[in-house]
């Protein structure tokens, strides 16, 4: 008996740390800009953290205050006026994605995966359209990949203001709220 609980303990253990953990060295979210209807600008930020558990659960949490624009006055704007990094210092993204998706796929295919994605900025929360490319670098490492960007409306996380008034600010006649983003984030296991 306690053979079978120790070996039950161990295959738990063994399994908690079979999630797969974001490489932030190997992970990229960008976002482009549209200022003055003809302007864009891509920006990023330059930290990111998250896991990919065994039953399929994607979690990526983006530190705002790792925004890069290359701009710092810029950043410090957006920072402040978007994105209130005080009070809301994380944007967090989540889905859920098959884990047979994973088990089925060989080293070195890719697969195209839809799936939606959901998005949390400041204390508001949109479920989105997501298709991603889905590659096994090896039997641990996974890239995931937009395929198209993510069309990410500032109005609907009410950051309109915000950006209403960096435009203010910076005597421009028009910056979209319509934002795409992009990805490329790998996860890998001990």
């Amino acid at each position: 008996m306690r053979l079978l609980l120790a070996a039950l303990a161990l295959s738990t253990t063994f399994a908690s740390q079979a999630a797969w953990q974001l490489e932030p060295a190997q992970s990229q979210l960008r976002f482009v800009s549209v200022k003055n209807g003809t302007v864009a600008e891509v920006h990023k930020f330059s930290q990111l953290s998250g896991n990919w558990a065994d039953d399929g659960k994607v979690l990526v949490q983006i530190p705002v205050t790792t925004l890069d624009t290359l701009i710092p006055i810029r950043n410090e704007r957006m920072l402040e006026h978007v994105f209130n990094a005080k009070n809301f210092p994380t944007i967090s993204a989540s889905a859920q994605i098959e884990p047979k998706l994973l088990s089925d796929l060989t080293v070195g295919a890719s697969m195209q995966h839809q799936t939606e994605l959901s998005l949390t900025l400041l204390d508001k929360t949109q479920s989105l359209p997501v298709q991603l490319t889905l590659t096994k670098l090896s039997n641990n490492k996974i890239q995931a990949s937009t395929t198209a960007p993510v069309l990410v409306n500032s109005a609907a996380f009410q950051l309109d203001a915000g950006v209403r008034k960096l435009q203010d600010i910076a005597k421009l006649n028009d910056i979209s709220l319509l934002v795409p983003v992009t990805f490329n984030v790998e996860f890998s296991r001990k």
